[in-house]
């Protein structure tokens, strides 16, 4: 083997103590960042209302030790099914999207028509369904919306025209052009990366430690999240979909409250119980009655009780949706003048210039913000607002209560809106206690295991045995210390993994120590033996290693979850196995034969 004896053991030293040095942090359970921001954090707990004197100088954080800089970044992070946590399964609900988007397209419509000259009297949305009705001004006929929206809208087809009840009550003729199959495909696809995407980033916001987010077919996604207990918390981060809306409230209608409420009476006589109590449904009815116009929207206010959350408010807005979610630029937990918790909002530069401009046109009127179809406030406009803050108040009494809303609800804004709501479906906790019984028995198993393996080496090898002992200790060290460079999630598979690494290891000894008990039979020397037996043997060895490592290629492209953790682990077992069962392996069997003389015991 080239190089000096001298060269190759400084080389295994040096590997050996930079596996030790990785795994700092995974044996002490935090790296160093992690531990100065646990300490940092127990400090203000501490001094958290005490008072403060004028000499004790600014906030600046404690700089971290000197030897913070030279620790790892990185660390051994348990998955689910060793630390505990929550899996549940997410439905996107697809169809709620597409017609979220033929909603959005209202306004793009009217201004690509301002443009081309083509006059519409009114576009607004079928109640329930994924098209666009569109009603011509005077003398625009039928063709000429059709040759637009092939040209400007090609993701949707006309269906059919239909009479229906106009803006101002009267009867009028309505085109119905309906989102088109490939659109539909399209909108969908875009949807579920979206979710799978803005729910990665909702994770990451909340600090979990290697969460698995993965795409299922059927427009469902899986999410693990290790070492979270709260399920109501998780789903509450997870699941809401965080539609943020502007509309004006329609001060006209409110005007006559009375008759809204006599409508609502009449609804709640009329309707079967599961469509009176569905938001958008008894909105569309009311519209379709003529108790509400036709380019107004009928939400709610709800209350939180014991029972869940129940309406408390009707308030009609108009359609039109002056702002968004995607309008914001941060979303801060901060306290009112009484010390209740709100929602401080901050507008990006467009969005700022429409509600400064908005507020400046409807002094007087009522501004509803709208969470995921729910009214959560409805301020009256006192002035022009500029400067591109606003903010959302919880309407919650309990301190506690609000707050976790206020921290959930900034959260959601500021990693933006799911594209669609998702629906939970499947949820299963896994404790810590089964966890630690899972470690428990993996560790048991992996150790009997390899105490097994290293006792038969030691007394059917002896010397040569000594050696492959060494070599696995190594082995197993390396394969832990690049798991943790690499910050991988260890799960009861990868332990499998391990284990079998040991099981390669001690294969791989075995073949080179064989070899070179042939050489001897031939009656070579000792030093002879082991040279030529390392040199035959290792083409063997290199070639079934290379076998196990394409395979274990295939399943990591194809396989998932716990299957791709066992594929890592057994790739970076069979790099760690060729280092120690060949390169340390022979370093130490040349040491033993140094001289022509040396005589191995096995």
């Amino acid at each position: 083997m080239p190089g000096t004896w001298w060269t190759r053991f400084v080389t295994i030293i040096v590997v050996v103590l930079w596996g030790a040095w990785m795994l700092i942090p995974t044996f002490t359970g935090e790296t160093a960042a992690e531990r100065h921001a646990r300490t940092a954090e127990q400090a203000s707990e501490a001094s958290e209302g005490a008072p403060r004197s004028t000499a004790d100088g600014d906030d600046s954080e404690e700089p971290q030790p000197w030897y913070a800089a030279l620790l790892p970044e990185k660390r051994i992070n348990l998955g689910i099914d060793l630390q505990g946590g929550i899996d549940m399964t997410l439905q996107v609900e697809v169809d709620e999207a597409i017609i979220s988007h033929v909603q959005r397209d209202i306004g793009p419509v009217r201004d690509a028509a301002e443009r081309e000259g083509v006059k519409l009297a009114e576009v607004r949305r079928a109640p329930g369904e994924a098209t666009l009705l569109i009603r011509g001004a005077e003398g625009v006929e039928l063709d000429t919306i059709r040759v637009f929206m092939e040209k400007h809208f090609p993701g949707y087809a006309y269906t059919n025209s239909r009479t229906l009840p106009t803006a101002d009550g009267e009867e009028a003729r309505f085109h119905a052009f309906t989102v088109t199959e490939e659109q539909r495909k399209y909108i969908a696809e875009q949807s579920v990366q979206q979710a799978l995407e803005t729910l990665r980033n909702r994770i990451d916001e909340t600090g979990v430690k290697e969460p698995s987010i993965v795409l299922k077919g059927g427009h469902r996604i899986n999410v693990q999240l290790p070492g979270i207990e709260d399920i109501q918390q998780a789903v509450k981060a997870i699941g809401t979909t965080a539609v943020l809306e502007f509309h004006l409230v329609d001060e006209e209608v409110m005007k006559n409250f009375s008759d809204v409420e006599r409508a609502l009476v009449t609804a709640e006589k009329e309707l079967p119980p599961e469509v009176y109590n569905d938001d958008q449904a008894l909105s569309d009815w009311m519209v379709q009655h003529g108790h509400i116009p036709a380019d107004d929207r009928l939400m709610w206010k709800y209350e939180s009780t014991p029972e869940g959350d129940v309406r408390s408010d009707p308030i009609v807005v108009k359609q039109e949706i002056m702002l968004t979610g995607d309008d914001i630029n941060d979303a801060r937990v901060g306290l009112n003048q009484y010390n209740e918790p709100y929602v401080s909002l901050e507008f990006k530069p467009r969005g700022a210039n429409i509600f400064a401009e908005v507020t400046a046109e409807n002094v007087g009127r009522r501004f509803a913000i709208v969470l995921d179809k729910r009214v959560r406030s409805a301020p009256v406009i006192r002035e022009k607002i500029g400067g591109g803050r606003a903010s959302i108040e919880m309407g919650v009494t309990d301190y506690q209560l609000a707050m976790e809303e206020a921290k959930v609800l900034s959260l959601v804004l500021r990693t933006g809106a799911l594209p669609a709501p998702v629906t939970i479906g499947d949820i299963r906790q896994v404790g810590a206690s089964l966890g630690e019984d899972a470690i428990a028995a993996g560790e048991e198993a992996t150790l009997v295991g390899f105490g097994l393996v290293l006792l038969f080496m030691v007394i059917y090898y002896r010397q040569l045995g000594v050696v492959s002992v060494m070599a696995l200790l190594a082995n197993v060290e390396l394969v832990l210390a690049l798991l943790a460079a690499a910050g991988a999630t260890l799960t009861l598979p990868g332990i499998a993994g391990i284990a079998l690494t040991v099981g390669m290891a001690v294969d791989c000894n075995i073949i080179i120590y064989e070899r070179i008990r042939e050489e001897r039979r031939l009656g070579k020397n000792d030093r002879t033996a082991a040279d030529t037996g390392f040199s035959k043997g290792v083409w063997a060895v290199i070639d079934a290693n290379i076998t196990t490592f394409i395979a274990g290629v295939v399943l990591y492209t194809y396989g998932t979850g716990p299957i791709k953790g066992f594929a890592v682990t057994l790739m970076i077992g069979i790099i760690t196995t060729l280092f120690t069962g060949i390169f340390m392996s022979r370093t130490l069997v040349d040491f033993l034969t140094r001289k022509a003389t040396s005589r191995l015991s096995f």
